[in-house]
């Protein structure tokens, strides 16, 4: 014990809490350091801490982003009330940059955007990602109002990455939980994303989620539900319900096949209705000469679609626990939606269970994990394709009004049942209740994505950090189409099965060395430097009957003809190696450069390794110079990346298409996430049964290039942001320009060669845009803000090169157009006005020069894009 004394008396514990000097709210994760050691701590969820300060130690100093530091003496004292003032020069916020590394945004020389995870429930959506409309510049969400139906995302015309909390997933969105969400912060471009190599090439959508945290119990818990209705459309098509169906004002029904007048695929401008007498398709038949007495001809179809319609429904459930201590954190989340659909029978069902865990085993090594299991469900779902697979398409469009809706609820003929269904036509349409409850198509996903991470710091500046994730899916959709039902292509009415399996496997294992100091008293060095490597596998099958053999028994054995299989296999392996550094001056002025390389198996042996860098400058004008006290923040910044991508494809659709088959398909294509391996460099051989129904291989049409080489993205990027009135009012501005290519591209040749394109570097487009984010807070109160945010986004992209040779990009686009053109040809009108089809190429006058204003050989109609968001 004598031994042990002086190194007691060394050192003595000081505790304390901190708060808002004006608030008095608590401030976690402030930093508490004794000056002139390496020691120091950080504040809890409730602002205490509790700190070993050593025998020299006579001064902490408090910190925390957004606030004027405080030194205290704690010579003659062991517990503190620290109160920190806000600094209006500061911007007192913190993003997560790739790698889910945390910058503050004031240092940050590239856009980045944040929304709030509170935010996205305030108002829920089915899907996420539709909060995001409007609430960040450049991000465009076209939200999808089906069952399924995923958003359309791009990011400054492109389709972004998904990222939660630093690692890359496979998502198509659904999911998502907006329960777990913490924030949601969006790096717009390359220049922000670089450090996620060839993924991160058109910018990412990164989600932080929530961690344990606890109350004054050491617990809490969180129980909410929501319900949402939704009355059908917002507006349907006005139709007429003065004619019936036929043709030139005549019908007469007979067996819906074409017997009787116009009664088998008809439109709707038969006779007008006037109560005359016509054999419709429910009218008796005369036993003793089989034929259909005239019934009066009246409208009875009035409003079909509305009355067919249900209200959508809505409705989640979470419940959530975390907890947090000294040397841990921990959160479990499990949500339930349902979905309604406001077509009859239709619903999607979906389970979240969200797990997140932190452990501090010692002052040095730290754990982390999260897992994320979704699981979506529904036997049937609607699908909306043009066709007489779509209810709109049966009532609206093609359905007259001498049917009710109503009459069709028992869909089965009288003696048929489970063969044939009752409808007013049997050539091409179907009863819309026979199609809800008969039709079904199911889906049913398994999402699975999380990761697990060490960190050991062996100094205060110096850890190393070890992280392994994983993301997966297993997806399994089939389809019943029932007997008589009929379908463009397949009328014969023998119903189908179909059966749609895939299963995708990623593994992403990182390791990194960071680093992070002030080696001088003005000069901060933020570095690390990284591997990763990237396994993928995928595989897919497709299976369909050539009809039904037995009625309603859905078995690919029940095949009346020979069966058709097909699959697909993937696999990929990228291996890399990344570093980044940040080197900030007093605060002012921070240059960040990243590098990273890639070894990717898609591309050919000759060209599958490349490096690409990226760089950015942050001034802070604000911390450089005297400016009126109305100005809060004041930074310019710009920002350089050159990006390159592999032979890779975002998304995936059935394994049919992939084999180079067309099976008929009822409705639309599935497309799942993928981001894995495309293989048209590769030589390979279609199998088809081009003659007697016998299997045949078919060479390939596309020459293959050993020298292919990666395509690059080139961008350059330049904002400013102001804040003013201590961060009342502010702007964010930022212009930036994208040169995509040379790409990989097929470039025609002659059929006479043997083949129909080569695959080449070539393309090359332009990308230039700006964009504006503005903030206000008209009112600030201690228990009431008002916060107004605008964005407004523009960018026009314009083909710069084609490849040598080569003027023009398919029938119409040429060197210098917008490539969202929307163009055609002009037809010539003689000098009788009418169109002559005969004249292929312009007129010339005598002289031999063409004759201006004649002859126009395209013609545009508009673009794509809109001229603003």
């Amino acid at each position: 014990m004598l031994f042990q004394l002086p190194a007691l008396q060394a050192q003595k514990t000081v505790t304390g809490v901190v708060v808002d000097a004006n608030s008095k709210e608590p401030i976690p994760g402030a930093t508490i350091i004794v000056k002139g050691t390496t020691a120091g701590t950080a504040t809890d969820v409730d602002g205490s801490f509790s700190l070993n300060v050593p025998k020299e130690g006579k001064e902490v100093e408090i910190s925390f982003l957004g606030y004027d530091n405080v030194t205290l003496d704690v010579t003659t004292t062991t517990f503190l009330n620290v109160f920190l003032t806000e600094n209006a020069r500061q911007l007192s916020e913190v993003v997560v940059t790739a790698l889910g590394i945390e910058k503050e945004k004031a240092r940050v020389g590239y856009a980045v955007q944040d929304v709030k995870g509170s935010d996205l429930i305030k108002a829920r959506e089915p899907n996420p990602i539709n909060s995001l409309a409007g609430k960040v510049a450049g991000l465009t969400v076209g939200a999808s109002a089906e069952l399924l139906g995923g958003p359309s995302v791009l990011l400054r015309g492109d389709r972004p990455l998904y990222v939660v909390d630093g690692v890359p997933i496979q998502s198509d969105t659904w999911n998502i939980n907006p329960d777990d969400i913490d924030k949601i912060t969006v790096l717009k471009g390359p220049n922000a994303s670089a450090l996620y190599g060839s993924r991160g090439q058109y910018g990412a959508i990164q989600i932080t989620t929530k961690r344990g945290t606890k109350d004054n119990r050491g617990f809490q818990v969180e129980l909410n539900n929501s319900t949402m209705i939704e009355n059908g459309f917002l507006t349907i098509p006005e139709v007429q319900y003065e004619y019936g169906p036929g043709d030139h004002g005549r019908y007469s029904f007979v067996d819906g096949k074409g017997s009787g007048l116009y009664d088998a695929d008809y439109d709707v401008w038969g006779p007008k209705f006037e109560g005359q007498l016509i054999p419709q398709y429910d009218s008796p038949v005369d036993p003793i000469t089989g034929e259909r007495q005239a019934t009066p001809w009246v409208s009875r179809g009035k409003d079909n679609l509305e009355r067919f319609l249900r209200p959508g429904i809505l409705q989640t459930t979470n419940l959530a626990v975390s907890a947090g201590g000294d040397n841990y954190d921990i959160r479990f989340s499990g949500t339930y939606t349902y979905q309604g659909g406001i077509v009859p029978n239709t619903q999607l069902n979906t389970g979240n269970f969200n797990m997140t865990t932190g452990y501090n085993f010692n002052d040095r090594l730290r754990f982390e994990s999260a897992i994320n299991y979704n699981r979506q469900f529904t036997d049937n779902f609607p699908d909306v394709q043009y066709g007489p697979n779509s209810m709109i398409y049966n009532i609206i469009i093609w359905g007259g009004a001498d049917w009710d809706i109503d009459d069709m609820r028992d869909y089965w003929q009288p003696g048929k049942e489970g063969i044939q269904q009752i409808y007013a036509e049997y050539t091409r349409y179907n009863n819309p209740h026979f199609l809800a409850n008969e039709w079904l198509r199911g889906h049913y996903k398994t999402d699975v994505y999380g990761f697990a991470s060490l960190t050991y710091s062996f100094t205060p500046h110096l850890k190393l950090m070890g992280r392994t994730q994983v993301t997966s899916y297993d997806l399994f959709r089939d389809e019943k189409f029932p007997y008589s039902a009929t379908v463009y292509g397949r009328e014969q009415g023998k119903g189908d099965y179909r059966e749609d399996r895939r299963n995708l496997f990623e593994n992403n294992t990182d390791l990194m060395l960071s680093f992070d100091k002030d080696v001088t008293p003005k000069w901060n060095i933020s570095a690390s430097l990284g591997g990763n490597l990237r396994a993928f596998s995928f595989n897919s099958s497709y299976a369909t009957t050539d009809y039904l053999n037995v009625p309603g028994w859905y078995n690919l054995n029940n095949s009346l003809n020979q069966r058709q299989v097909f699959n697909y296999n993937a696999d990929m392996r990228v291996l890399s190696a990344y570093g980044f550094a940040d080197i900030t001056y007093d605060r002012f002025v921070t240059l960040s450069i990243t590098g990273r390389w890639d070894k990717h198996s898609t591309l050919p042996a000759s060209n599958n390794s490349y490096f690409y860098p990226s760089a950015s400058l942050s001034l802070q004008l604000s911390e450089m110079l005297d400016l009126p006290d109305a100005i809060s923040l004041l930074k310019l910044r710009g920002s350089y990346a050159y990006v390159g991508s592999g032979l890779t494809r975002s998304t995936i659709p059935p394994a049919y298409l992939l084999s180079g088959r067309d099976v008929l398909d009822y409705g639309s294509d599935y497309y799942s996430p993928y981001e894995g391996p495309n293989y048209i460099n590769s030589s390979g051989y279609s199998i088809g049964f081009p003659y007697n129904n016998q299997p045949s291989a078919y060479s390939p049409t596309t020459i293959v290039n050993p020298n292919l080489e990666p395509s690059f993205s080139t961008a350059y990027e330049a904002g400013i942001d102001a804040r003013f009135f201590n961060n009342r009012l502010g702007f964010d501005v930022t212009y930036f320009n994208t040169t995509d290519g040379p790409n990989i591209f097929n470039l025609p040749l002659s059929e006479a060669s043997g083949y129909g394109s080569a695959l080449e570097n070539g393309i090359k487009t332009r990308k230039k845009g700006w964009e504006l984010v503005l903030n206000v807070r008209p009112v600030k109160k201690n228990d009431f803000n008002w916060d107004i945010a605008l964005n407004w986004s523009t960018w026009r992209e314009t083909l710069d090169e084609i490849y040598p040779g080569v003027t023009k990009l398919g029938q119409f686009l040429e060197v210098g157009d917008r490539i969202d053109g929307l163009l055609c040809r002009r037809l010539h009108q003689n000098a009788r006005r009418s169109v002559d089809q005969r004249r292929r190429r312009p007129p010339y006058s005598q002289s031999g020069t063409a004759i201006p204003g004649v002859y126009q050989p395209r013609l545009g109609l508009g673009y794509h894009q809109p001229y603003f968001v």
